[in-house]
């Protein structure tokens, strides 16, 4: 089910137990992956606009605050005033919202002007929960790692989703982790 004719897709990388963050970080750093993202959320177009984020406030927290380049980011929270308090009023590229559907519908509008056909939600765990009945595509990374004191996890996937494309293992050198790539689609209802 698309949003307003346009595909909503998640990306999101996890360790074997689900983790998706500690301390409001990532818990490994691997330079493919971060790659990955950014090739997935950003195409080259006429715009100024190369892509459409929505993440909630701890998420857009952990990337020091700041919103990520050529992508209009959307940022979910329930502070009626975020917006002021980081100083994000009036930024062309950031916008504060309430609640998914109003990031939803303000972004499918933004999308459709700037000629992008996927809006991409980026985190965190309830995030990524409440987006599942919108979403047509997942993105997951699988990192071969356990993290025992991790405390933000990726919600299990719902039956609806299947693996369509997977890649071969790849290594990292610098962390020496294990990871691989692997699109999962919605299944079509019957």
């Amino acid at each position: 089910m698309s949003y307003a004719h346009t595909e909503v897709a998640q990306i999101v990388a996890i360790g074997s137990n689900r983790c998706i963050g500690k301390d409001n970080e990532l818990p490994w750093h691997i330079s493919a992956d971060l790659q990955h993202f950014k090739r997935m959320t950003t195409k080259a177009n006429d715009g100024a606009i190369q892509g459409i984020v929505i993440m909630g406030r701890k998420t857009f927290e952990s990337m020091n605050s700041k919103p990520l380049p050529k992508r209009v980011s959307f940022i979910i929270t329930t502070q009626l005033d975020y917006a002021e308090k980081k100083g994000l009023v009036g930024k062309d590229n950031v916008y504060v919202v309430h609640n998914l559907d109003d990031a939803l519908t303000q972004a499918a509008s933004l999308a459709h002007g700037a000629h992008l056909d996927t809006i991409w939600v980026i985190g965190g765990e309830r995030v990524f929960s409440d987006a599942f009945m919108y979403t047509d595509r997942i993105e997951l990374t699988y990192v071969d790692i356990e993290i025992t004191d991790c405390d933000a996890f990726y919600p299990e996937l719902p039956s609806d989703f299947e693996i369509s494309a997977e890649s071969a293992q790849e290594h990292d050198e610098k962390s020496g982790l294990d990871f691989r790539f692997a699109t999962y689609l919605k299944k079509e209802a019957k």
